[in-house]
């Protein structure tokens, strides 16, 4: 009960910096609350006094109260509603924006250990369950207690030997609502993993539609998702369960207080303890509790699943982003890169990627890793970016430790073109100029040029101005490539990251995109990693990576003329697919 008290408290300081609304809010649902009790007071005269005395006075004054306490109450319950709306609504627009912008900062070992769809459904589902919490449970809760508490002290105002029947079944309701919460509250945490896997599911079919076209995986990939549905229906019906046996015991221990209300006031009235003025009133005043305590009872389902979203998201906000402590700076760096001794594993993994790698790369040299999957050549980019850091030895850049680089300094040396290209739903300028919003025109279309990419370009209907559709989906891979070496020209950066920029290319494609990297590799340090031979075989440098360790070095001839493992590599169409020479 404590932990749900302080989650909540967390989650409603997100209203904090709409401290005046708030106040406002409150004062409007205290004014409409203070009013709740006037229906039940003016009954009292208008049995007592207009009914059984026919006072002229009571006859017209109690319609012209009761009207002006509606119109009162009205206006406050507007105002309280709106503000309270917009105060959630504000509220929920920062959250989902804090929760994007931190996802972005997170390290790549968190968003690779999260499940399948997680991230996503933090923004889909969870926030949307944190904002019925935020928005209606907040004001039923704040706006039906002080009902209740103006109605209860009306009630022992009028008769308070009858309220103490009400007030006997308090603890019981209390109990079967703490027991309710428990059990929805976990239920609530399943259905968010569950959630989870059903979007990473739906987001990984629509990524392979082609590949279960292809296979004919229809019936499998219905199968998978229909599982994982009848799960969350399952959980979902086990909170409908909850939630549905709750309010109807609450109202069954209700009816009994109000059964032995009545028959206690009869005994009263009967007394002539009770008017029947006060016995109306009473009764209208405790019937009025009902409509309060039944929605309470409902919206503690709400506040339940908004905390087990809150709990989801507040983890993830409260998980480290990327150390980037550094103060060190250095103009454009030179290029010159040396790795000292350094070994990785990754999360989870027994065996190191890298294990004791030593090389020096001088600045304007190009480096070409190869080796078969696994050996550890795609790791060693990933360290060199800094998307994790060596478990030993350490990676300089122009004798500068990398770890002594900001995050942002270092990365913006960096120039990336790998396999799988990331293009974004905008357009082709917006694409090439990523990370470079200033640019002219005139730039972008230099770096598309020298990227021979104005030679497609030039040929769609809006050039530049085409938008490439979700992930570049309107271009085919040699376009796409082209467009990442356009990026990577505009960048401008002195060391440049390849990764298998031309494996998935057609031969036709692979000219073009080779062209271009000829041109984009000049006057920097180039790191490439390919299985095409006439990718590497001008390299500067060619080194051999088996388990994670360095077997072998030196250029294409020299290499291939000791017969050992490059030679394999070539022979078995490792390291040359097709083995044809430029």
């Amino acid at each position: 009960m404590k932990a749900s008290f302080q989650l909540y408290r967390r989650l409603l300081g997100s209203a904090r910096p709409y401290l005046k609304v708030v106040v406002l809010s409150i004062l409007a649902m205290i004014a409409a609350a203070s009013l709740e009790p006037v229906l039940p007071a003016l009954l009292k005269p208008l049995v007592d006094e207009s009914l059984i005395k026919k006072s002229h006075t009571a006859q017209w004054q109690v319609p012209l109260f009761l009207m002006l306490a509606f119109l009162a109450k009205g206006v406050a319950e507007y105002v309280a509603s709106v503000s309270s709306q917009w105060i959630a609504n504000k509220a929920i627009t920062d959250l989902r924006q804090q929760v994007f912008r931190h996802q972005m900062h997170l390290p790549i070992p968190v968003h690779q250990a999260e499940t399948g769809g997680r991230m996503l459904s933090r923004i889909l589902y969870d926030i949307p369950q944190v904002g019925a919490a935020l928005s209606n449970a907040w004001i039923i809760v704040i706006r039906d207690t002080m009902v209740i508490i103006g109605l209860t002290g009306y009630l022992i105002y009028t008769a308070w030997e009858l309220t103490l029947v009400i007030l006997a079944i308090a603890p019981i309701v209390a109990w079967l609502i703490r027991v309710a919460s428990r059990k929805l509250r976990g239920s609530n945490r399943e259905m968010q993993e569950t959630t989870g896997r059903m979007t990473g599911m739906v987001e990984e079919t629509l990524n392979g539609v082609r590949e279960i076209k292809l296979f004919g995986t229809h019936d499998h990939e219905d199968a998978r998702f229909a599982s994982v549905s009848e799960q969350l229906r399952q959980q979902t019906m086990r909170t409908v369960r909850v939630s549905a046996i709750n309010v109807p015991l609450v109202q069954v221990l209700a009816a009994a207080a109000v059964a032995t209300v009545i028959w206690t006031a009869g005994s009263l009235s009967a007394q002539d303890k009770l008017s029947p003025g006060e016995f109306v009133s009473f009764v209208t005043a405790m019937s009025m509790l009902f409509e309060p305590i039944r929605r309470l009872t409902n919206i503690n389902a709400v506040i339940q699943r908004g905390l087990a979203g809150a709990q989801s998201i507040f983890e993830l906000l409260d998980t480290p982003p990327e150390v980037d402590s550094a103060s060190a700076s250095l103009p454009r760096a030179k290029g010159e890169l040396r790795f000292d001794d350094v070994s990785f594993r990754y999360p989870g993994q027994a065996e190191l990627a890298l294990q004791h790698f030593s090389l020096d790369v001088h600045p304007g040299q190009t480096v070409a890793l190869v080796g078969a999957s696994g050996s550890g050549k795609s790791t060693l980019i990933n360290l060199i970016a800094r998307f994790f850091e060596p478990g030993a030895g350490r990676i300089l850049l122009d004798g500068t430790p990398l770890a002594s680089l900001p995050l942002a300094h270092l990365r913006a040396q960096l120039g990336w073109v790998g396999q799988q290209v990331v293009l974004f739903d905008d357009t082709i300028a917006a694409n090439i100029a990523y990370g470079r919003p200033d640019v002219s025109e005139a730039d972008i279309v230099a770096a598309a040029r020298a990227a021979h990419a104005m030679e497609f370009i030039d040929k769609l209907p809006q050039g530049l101005a085409t938008r490439v559709g979700a992930n570049g989906s309107q271009l085919s891979g040699g376009q796409r490539q082209r467009i990442a070496i356009a990026r990577a020209f505009l960048r401008n950066a002195p060391i440049l990251l390849l990764d298998e920029a031309t494996s998935a290319l057609d031969n036709e494609s692979e000219r073009a995109v080779k062209d271009a990297l000829v041109e984009l590799r000049k006057n920097r340090t180039v790191i490439v990693i390919a299985h095409r031979l006439s990718t590497i075989h001008d390299a500067d440098k060619i080194v051999v990576m088996e388990r994670g360790c360095i077997v072998e070095t030196g250029t294409h001839e020299s290499l291939q003329a000791a017969a050992g493992a490059y030679a394999r590599l070539l022979a078995s169409g490792e390291a040359g697919q097709a083995m044809e020479t430029p």
